[in-house]
């Protein structure tokens, strides 16, 4: 009989990542060409249109891979559809068939299949915008060709052209990326950042899906305890929660995991199957089965918010300092991640395909890396360096 053979996380994103990148990839090098060529005008509408069609395929893509990412991830880890995947002789199509799967599980992963596409289209839909935007002007996506137009018409007739922005608007491309979404605090997001982040995090979902639908029947869960975790999730970690929402001695999982509509019940289905996005937190069973009462009376007390409120952060200054030296060390990486992505983005395949051959040559600070830091430079035409 074949059995399971489970990807890394990693690897089972590598084809929403490639498709994402690419996009974004082409995008600048098609407003590139605007650029390298000095089109007129009028070839802006043009090659919007071109972008338009690199981020639908880029849609069309995602979707015929999204709702295989997320069954997979479900398969992977719920027992009976494991049981019923590995019994199946080409059991590499076997997370495709969604027969052990019952109603309602099928209903959450179809929700996290349109939410993650939700996300994806309106990256796409912001990334749109702010090319049509920065090329031809405010307009509506669907009237953009003929509202397009007439913009460079009245540029024509005042002496202005769109092309004298161009220059400067890939460069902000090719060091930014393609802006698909700005938060709260001001920060935007590459179409390829965002997008890979919503697709890990709905990865996570899917995984914590599969955990809680394992018994229909059970009903109480416990969040693990990090030594290092970050302020959001210390006052929720460690504690036992009640799926349903109902049991008189222990909060909702939706305490921690945040409700859709806020004046909406404590159900499973009204939650955000995680305490923020890339949360990484397991979540387990709990049973008082083979525990004393001492030891169950403790957890309740430590579970219940009236006795431990959540707005207390349980962590010692150790455990601070060390979450802080994490934080120090993975921002160092994002900031690597990043600068590998905007030089694969300028560059193409003169810089690595993968980040891990870019940063050991970042670290070695070798000839191959100062080539790529110089060449990124003139591209950019920016005396900046990658440090």
């Amino acid at each position: 009989m074949p059995t399971l053979r489970r990807n890394s996380p990693e690897a089972e994103l590598e084809k929403l990542i490639a498709i994402y990148l690419k996009a974004e990839t082409d995008i600048i090098n098609e407003i590139g060409r605007l650029r390298s060529q000095g089109l007129v005008d009028y070839h802006a509408v043009a090659a919007l249109e071109r972008v338009q069609a690199i981020l639908r395929q880029m849609e069309n893509d995602a979707w015929e891979y999204v709702p295989k990412m997320i069954e997979r991830e479900f398969y992977v880890n719920h027992p009976e559809a494991r049981r019923f995947y590995e019994s199946i002789k080409k059991h590499t199509a076997g997370y495709e068939n969604a027969a052990a799967l019952t109603v309602d599980e099928q209903d959450v992963v179809q929700r996290l299949v349109m939410a993650l596409m939700g996300e994806i289209t309106d990256a796409a839909m912001t990334a749109m915008t702010t090319i049509q935007d920065a090329l031809i002007g405010r307009t509506e996506p669907d009237i953009y060709r003929r509202v397009g137009l007439e913009q460079v018409a009245a540029q024509t007739a005042t002496g202005r052209g769109v092309n004298r922005a161009v220059p400067e608007f890939v460069r902000a491309l090719q060091r930014e990326g393609v802006t698909a979404f700005v938060d709260r605090a001001g920060r935007k997001w590459s179409l390829h950042t965002y997008c890979t982040m919503a697709s890990r995090t709905t990865r996570r979902q899917a995984e914590v899906l599969s955990v809680l639908t394992r018994d229909p029947e059970h009903d109480l869960y416990r969040i693990s305890s990090h030594g290092t975790t970050c302020a959001l999730c210390a006052p929720y970690e460690g504690r036992v929660y009640s799926k349903s929402g109902t049991d008189p001695d222990f909060p909702p999982l939706a305490d921690a995991f945040g409700k859709i509509d806020l004046a909406g019940p404590d159900t499973l289905a009204n939650t955000w199957l995680n305490i923020h996005p890339s949360c990484l937190h397991v979540i387990t069973p709990w049973t008082k089965a083979g525990r004393t009462e001492e030891e169950i009376e403790e957890i309740k007390r430590f579970s219940s918010p009236k006795t431990n409120p959540y707005s207390r952060d349980p962590r010692t200054e150790k455990q601070i300092e060390a979450y802080r030296k994490k934080e120090r060390s993975r921002a160092r990486w994002l900031r690597d991640y990043r600068q590998w992505e905007r030089y694969r983005v300028t560059l193409g395949d003169k810089v690595p395909k993968t980040f891990e051959t870019f940063l050991k040559h970042k670290r070695a600070g070798d000839e191959k890396y100062r080539r790529w830091e110089g060449e990124y430079r003139r591209a950019n035409d920016t005396g900046d360096t990658e440090e």
